[in-house]
């Protein structure tokens, strides 16, 4: 089986040192929280800490968002798998690369353009998400 299960969807995963970087705060604030613990003190580091190596550990594997070119829509994902955002095509907008900001932009309904923050992804996929997006 292909990498790419549907030919028309491009996507686009989290930077690896923003993985590594959540893997390692997650279990450093993990350990202050069993530290915290064995002091006899209850701290929030213990749940956030495994939150944080979870979400460091699946964004390795799961994409940020996809981009599907027969639709036009572009979807954002949290590491957990499940749909934060919905942009494109779906809600009467239009995806568009702008180069005079290097910046992913949405035309809205109204016509006023919004940026799609891409920050802290992988540079190599985002450059292939950008080259099959329309130029401003």
């Amino acid at each position: 089986m292909s990498q790419q299960q549907n030919p028309y969807r491009i996507d686009v995963k989290y930077s690896t040192a923003l993985s590594v970087l959540n893997v390692v705060a997650g279990g450093l604030l993990f350990l202050l929280g069993v530290l915290a613990l064995l002091g006899g003190r209850i701290s929030f580091w213990l749940i956030l800490g495994p939150l944080l190596l979870i979400m460091g550990i699946l964004s390795f594997s799961k994409p940020y968002c996809t981009y599907d070119t027969a639709t036009g829509a572009l979807d954002l994902f949290h590491p957990f798998g499940y749909r934060m955002r919905s942009y494109g095509a779906p809600k009467g907008e239009r995806i568009y690369f702008d180069p005079a900001k290097s910046k992913i932009m949405r035309a809205r309904q109204n016509g006023g353009p919004r940026k799609v923050s891409m920050v802290g992804m992988n540079k190599d996929e985002l450059a292939r998400l950008i080259s099959v997006l329309p130029q401003a």
